[in-house]
């Protein structure tokens, strides 16, 4: 209503062809897009007129077109690269300066007023230090250089002061950087790099008049230097030939813009130039990797220099300082610099040190009457003294055959001591300045005496001793500028090492291999050490099956545990009588349910040793050395409860002749202690036998349980004697078994049954090496873990067997069959009922009646037919069965019906008789036929169907 809504122009899409839209009050624009890729432009308020300006690609080295069409006109503007001007991009900008050159680019001239006026270039060098531009005279210049690497622009106008701006980026890496200098009431100064941060931009008052602007009135112009001497003629050039600047340059300008002119390569000649070419060309020196030994190249345009890391030197950091052999073969030597020069109080004396002798003396510093400092290894560590303070012993440790960099930082009232770049500490000194006649000593002193005070004369190499950047040499060449000459007493050229493998330090046929200053020891399987003489016995497996070998100093022992079964003899041992140590503890572990056991006893008059468990405690009884009177101590705890025990017995004084004894069992503490003293169990050491395991008395059984080795003094009483074919125990101080039973080993320190390996409620019984399982019914195997089958043996005769739990059976008998295993007939004619004197005939099925006479029924208690009355005078008879009375041929006779027979029809025929009924049927005589009752799995009348 009041015309307050813009109307949004784009929202039809005005703009083709891929043209950009932006609505305004006014209307709509469209900003069409540039594709130079595809050669088609186009412009016109709705980005649909193609602009048809760049269509022959003008533009040259890959400048950019930028078509322009108006009025059915078509044109095109190039937007040139760096390095490239003109209206196609056609003219090189790009200048290579190779030092000791440059360009004069005469002229200048007044810009309009307010106008100001503008230097802007793109440069490329790796020197610290360049003339990149200088603009005027002596009276008045502007000069744009690179000093340590920063971009600084100098303003001088007669005697004024200067006005200097930098930029404080480095730009001596070898890359381009952009740069440009605007003159007006200010002086600005920008460095246009992307990568540029901080400050870029500096800026200052013109020291020029008015608006600063008659800076580019300022005649000729040099690029890249100034022309030395006379060898140029010309005013211009001799002005400025005496001005102070940086070196000339050498790398690279770009794009130079003196007043919104380009300078280019047409700007060369020979009578305005020198050691300037077009293009820029530069090699990368460093690509080849001329530099040894880790040396550093710097590339530097027209060449390379190499950064040597010490001890190395020369061009390209193959040579290097020759090393300084202290103590060849042991013999003192020493070397000595004379100062010849007074030194600032900061200092830096360093060497590289390499040595494996953890004592001698590296440096002393002083003059004929006053040591200034000492340097020594001490424990293999560096140590540093100076008169007023304490000792300086550092914790690294030096003497490790390694090449090392050890310097001191001499600072007012402070020395500072490192290794390379560590900081192994300070003394904190009086002020001291080295002077001229003050002398340095390294590797010991002229005075023998005085020098093994500080650890003796140095053995190892010393190399490239520098005093700050001074070099003293031990052995210089004709080449080198060695600043202080050295005397030298028994000092060798290079670093080689001792032969230490002559005389061959390696034992049992080790093989020795040289290191520097040591050796080194390739050593038999069976060896071990340094020198190959600890004997390795255990990796030669010398003990049988079930024993652990126990390595000791001058041998090996098979230790195992012994199980005692309550049937075993007791175990005998003896010294081998080469035993010298002093025999001062016990000690053993067991494990028992016994209540009383003998473990141990030895007796030799009035002396004796008796270890027992009495009355479930641990008891240890002895007499010896000058003693009338026999200890006894008594554990606290009980034992005998199946569980390991660890004893220890032992002097509470093993130095003393006569001594307390104690009792440790389980490690507790504080251990029980006898009243009395008694001497060591050194009447051990002669022909005592010595009893293991033995009854305690006649009475009883032999104990049971288990029992470790046991060690008198260290000396352990192995189960295991000599076995053929197994390696003897080389040590000479041992105890020998002399009982010949083996013994049976192999018993477990924890209860077999502790870990309820019986199953099903099986019952464990530990047998102390193993475990024994009782089974409940109908289980087996070592865990109970088997479940028997009952009917594995078939034990039902005359049926089928089911054993459901698998521990009883049950038998399902077959007709006709009782008994638990279905092994009795069934007699079913027990309690038979047949009746008028009928037969009784058991089956499986029951039991049938077989009839006598005329009787029937199933207990025969039924007459069958009628019987007929048959006789005349010479024959009377009866006709059984329905039988008839028949004359036949004058006589009387019974005809029987069919089934029976008989002169009175009164026998039945046995139709069973000829076996009718097959496969194991069982056949039932009827009347006039038969009946057959089938096995399993048969059927049909005579059971013939399978």
């Amino acid at each position: 209503v009041h015309c307050e809504e813009d109307v949004d122009e784009c929202s039809s899409s005005p703009c083709r062809n891929g043209g950009a839209c932006g609505n305004s009050p006014e209307g709509y624009t469209c900003h069409c897009p540039l594709d130079p890729g595809s050669g088609v432009f186009y412009g016109g308020r709705d980005c649909s007129d193609p602009l048809l300006g760049c269509a022959d690609r003008p533009c040259l080295n890959s400048g950019t077109c930028v078509p322009h069409g108006h009025g059915g006109r078509h044109g095109f503007r190039c937007l040139c690269p760096p390095g490239h001007t003109g209206s196609r991009c056609a003219t090189a900008t790009t200048l290579s300066f190779q030092g000791s050159g440059f360009l004069w680019v005469p002229g200048g001239s007044a810009p309009a007023r307010d106008s100001g006026c503008t230097v802007a270039l793109r440069f490329q060098t790796v020197q610290p230090a360049a003339l990149l531009l200088f603009r005027g005279d002596r009276d008045a210049f502007v000069m744009l250089e690179v000093l340590a690497g920063f971009v600084h622009l100098t303003l001088q106008v007669g005697d004024g002061p200067k006005v200097v701006l930098l930029i404080p980026q480095d730009t001596s890496d070898g890359r381009w950087h952009a740069v440009e200098a605007t003159f007006a009431e200010a002086v600005t100064l920008a460095l246009g790099d992307e990568a540029c941060t901080g400050a870029c931009i500096a800026s200052a008052p013109s020291p020029f008049q008015r608006d600063g602007s008659s800076a580019c009135a300022l005649q000729n112009s040099f690029l890249g230097g100034l022309p030395e001497g006379s060898a140029h003629s010309g005013d211009a050039l001799l002005h400025v030939s005496e001005i102070p600047s940086a070196p000339s340059l050498v790398g690279c300008l770009q794009d130079v813009q003196l007043d919104s002119n380009a300078v280019t390569a047409e700007n060369i000649s020979s009578d305005a130039s020198l050691n300037v070419r077009a293009g820029c060309t530069r090699k990368d020196w460093c690509e080849s990797q001329p530099c040894h030994n880790r040396g550093r190249c710097l590339n530097l345009w027209l060449g390379h220099r190499c950064e040597c890391r010490r001890p190395y030197r020369g061009r390209s950091c193959h040579g290097e300082y020759v090393a300084g052999r202290f103590g060849q073969d042991d013999s003192p030597g020493y070397a000595v610099f004379h100062l010849d020069k007074d030194y600032e109080e900061d200092l830096t004396l360093s060497m590289f040190v390499r040595t494996r002798r953890p004592s001698g003396l590296l440096l002393a510093l002083g003059n004929s009457t006053y040591q200034h400092l000492r340097v020594w290894l001490e424990h293999g560590r560096l140590a540093m003294l100076t008169p007023g303070s304490p000792k300086l012993l550092v914790t690294f440790v030096l003497s490790d055959g390694h090449v090392r960099l050890v310097s001191l930082k001499i600072k007012p009232n402070k020395i500072e001591l490192y290794q390379s770049s560590q900081n192994l500490g300070f003394l904190s000194a009086p002020t001291w300045k080295l002077q001229r006649g003050d002398v340095l000593y390294v590797g010991g002193l002229p005075d023998r005496r005085e020098t093994e005070v500080s650890g003796g004369f140095f053995k190892g190499c010393i190399q490239d001793i520098r005093l700050n950047d001074e070099n003293l040499e031990f052995f210089p060449n004709s080449t080198s500028s060695a600043a202080h000459n050295a005397v030298l007493v028994n000092v060798t050229e290079g670093c080689p090492g001792d032969n230490l493998c002559e005389p061959n330090p390696c034992r049992h046929g080790g093989v020795c291999y040289l290191l520097w200053d040591d050796f080194s020891c390739a050593c038999p399987a069976n060896t071990a050490g340094k020198a190959c003489q600890e004997l390795r016995w255990c990796e030669l497996g010398p003990c049988p099956p079930g024993a652990r070998c126990l390595q000791l100093p001058r041998g090996f022992e098979c230790i195992a545990n012994a199980v005692l079964n309550g049937q075993s003899r007791e175990i005998i041992f003896r010294s081998s009588g080469n035993i010298t140590r002093e025999l001062t503890n016990v000690t053993f572990g067991f494990r028992t349910r016994d209540a009383h056991v003998l473990i141990l006893r030895a007796e030799k008059e009035p002396e004796f040793l008796r270890i027992h468990i009495r009355d479930s405690r641990l008891v240890f009884q002895l007499q010896s050395g000058n003693s009338s009177y026999a200890l006894s101590l008594t554990s606290l705890q009980p034992v005998s409860d199946g569980v390991w025990h660890q004893a220890t017995l032992s002097m509470a004084d093993p130095g003393a002749q006569a001594s307390r004894w104690q009792m440790e069992v389980d490690g507790q503490t504080p251990p029980v202690t006898s009243a009395l003293a008694a001497g060591s169990l050194g009447f051990l050491k002669d022909d005592t036998d010595i009893y293991v395991g033995d009854r305690a008395s006649d009475s009883t059984r032999a104990p049971r349980g288990c029992l470790s080795t046991i060690a008198i003094g260290g000396l352990y009483l192995s189960y295991f004697g000599n076995v053929r074919g197994l390696m003897s125990r080389p040590q000479e101080q041992r105890f020998l078994k002399v009982s010949a039973r083996p013994v049976e080993t192999g018993c477990l320190q924890l209860d077999a049954c502790r870990s309820g390996p019986c199953l099903h409620g099986g019952r464990c019984e530990d047998t102390y090496s193993s475990h024994r399982c009782t089974c409940p019914a109908g289980r087996s195997g070592p865990h109970c873990e088997l479940a028997i089958d009952a009917c594995l043996s078939s034990p039902c005769i005359h049926g089928n067997c089911s054993a459901p739990g698998g521990a009883a059976y049950h038998c399902r008998c077959e007709p006709g069959f009782t008994g638990v295993n279905c092994e009795s007939e069934v007699d079913h004619c027990q309690r038979h009922q047949c009746a008028n004197g009928a037969t009784c005939v058991s089956d499986a099925a029951g039991y049938s009646c077989r009839c006598p006479g005329n009787f029937t029924g199933r207990f025969c208690r039924y007459l069958r037919l009628p019987s007929t009355v048959c006789g005349n005078e010479k024959t009377n008879l009866t006709c059984y069965n329905g039988g008839n009375c028949t004359e036949f041929q004058g006589e009387m006779k019974c005809a029987c019906w069919p089934g029976f027979t008989g002169e009175r029809c009164d026998t039945d025929i046995d139709e069973c008789a000829s076996d009718p009924c097959l496969h194991g049927g069982r056949c039932h005589d009827l009347r006039g036929g038969f009946r057959c009752t089938c096995a399993l799995a048969f059927a049909g009348p005579r059971c013939e169907l399978d």
